[in-house]
């Protein structure tokens, strides 16, 4: 293979057509002008307050390729000294209900420790499983 100048950068909605071709090769039995439109991402981050502080963030992404949209629950974290008041479970909902209006079919999140996995179950999340892959960078303390 030649070496070739090629460049990298946030996709435009001019990329579209290219975009919808090489999803084909992934998805050639059901990828087309009318499953694969176009690709949409959005964010949207949540807070709660407590007579103006902020106390409970969370952070939810939105994912869609035109086929299976799904979310990924990005952030969630409560201020410890507000912990047990049902913040973190309604910052939860209200990222939940966003998703939900804009047609996720699954929402993914990450557990980092038992506590947090414990939380998420409580809330109707089940371990995943099937294909999914994950990496994780390895950071060195030079």
């Amino acid at each position: 293979m030649t070496r070739r100048d090629v460049a990298f950068r946030a996709a435009t909605t001019t990329d579209r057509a290219g975009i919808r071709r090489l999803l084909r090769e992934l998805h050639p039995d059901g990828a087309d002008a009318v499953t694969l439109p176009h690709v949409r991402q959005e964010a949207q981050t949540f807070v709660a307050t407590d007579a103006g502080d902020v106390v409970g963030v969370a952070v939810a992404t939105f994912v869609d390729y035109g086929h299976s949209p799904y979310g990924t629950l990005e952030e969630l974290v409560v201020d410890s000294s507000s912990r047990g008041a049902g913040i973190g479970m309604q910052l939860l909902d209200q990222c939940r209900t966003w998703l939900d209006t804009l047609g996720v079919e699954v929402v993914f999140v990450s557990a980092i420790n038992d506590e947090a996995a414990d939380f998420y179950l409580s809330a109707g999340f089940t371990h995943c499983t099937g294909p999914w892959l994950f990496w994780t960078p390895q950071t060195t303390n030079e």
